[in-house]
């Protein structure tokens, strides 16, 4: 990265703490299976959790662009995209990381219309966002 990578490290430590815990609210939320999502508290307790999980994993990838002078991504998917220009994620993991957008606006705009279907689908998904975490954290503290 260049010399001129400049992050707001309150803003980013802000954002890791609230990621971390968001993870750690669905993680104690125990959704193992499609029936758990049957009890509506768990639905909707897991729609919210994930939905405030995804805002703050999107914006912590917009900072990255922004810290790394790729300019002020104008949609969610244009993040991961300029994120894969620069080398600072891969291929699969940008691919991976335009799918959670799909579900994040699914959320926010089509609320009334998810399944549990959905929804457990992205549960299964966390390990992508983990990944994503952990890689931006690596590329912030190796720049140290």
């Amino acid at each position: 990265m260049g010399k001129n990578v400049r992050y707001d490290e309150e803003r980013i430590g802000t954002l890791f703490s609230d990621i971390n815990k968001y993870i750690g609210d669905f993680e104690e939320l125990d959704i193992l299976q499609l029936q758990d999502l049957h009890d509506k508290r768990n639905f909707y307790a897991v729609s919210m959790v994930l939905f405030s999980l995804l805002n703050r994993v999107f914006d912590l990838g917009s900072e990255m662009a922004i810290a790394n002078n790729l300019g002020i991504p104008s949609t969610y998917r244009e993040i991961f995209v300029l994120l894969r220009k620069k080398d600072l994620i891969d291929h699969d993991l940008e691919k991976n990381m335009i799918e959670l957008v799909t579900y994040r606006n699914l959320l926010s705009h089509e609320y009334h219309g998810i399944t549990e279907e959905n929804l457990f689908d992205l549960t299964k998904r966390i390990e992508t966002i983990k990944k994503f975490v952990e890689l931006m954290q690596k590329k912030i503290h190796d720049r140290k």
